[in-house]
């Protein structure tokens, strides 16, 4: 089962770090997150960061994201990210 990790539940400063204490707490293999909303800059320093994160505790887990451009998907192309998929 997929699991949604909601932003507007969390205060922007420490969206991270709620992140990690989610990902921790919840059995979540699979998880998804709407950053439709960020600016480019700031989703993808999220995405990179949690994408990471949830490799190290799932690393055959899935990490999807609905982004608000394709510019960030090229963006963040460049980058190994094995279990990241942007939708």
């Amino acid at each position: 089962m997929i699991k949604h990790f909601d932003i507007n539940k969390y205060n922007y400063n420490c969206l991270a770090e709620q992140f990690k204490k989610y990902v921790n707490k919840n059995n979540c293999p699979e998880i998804f997150v709407d950053l439709s909303s960020f600016n480019i800059i700031d989703a993808m320093k999220f995405i990179l960061f949690s994408s990471a994160y949830h490799y190290s505790k799932y690393p055959f887990g899935k990490f999807k994201c609905h982004v608000a451009s394709d510019d960030i998907k090229d963006y963040i192309k460049i980058f190994t990210t094995a279990n990241l998929e942007l939708v």
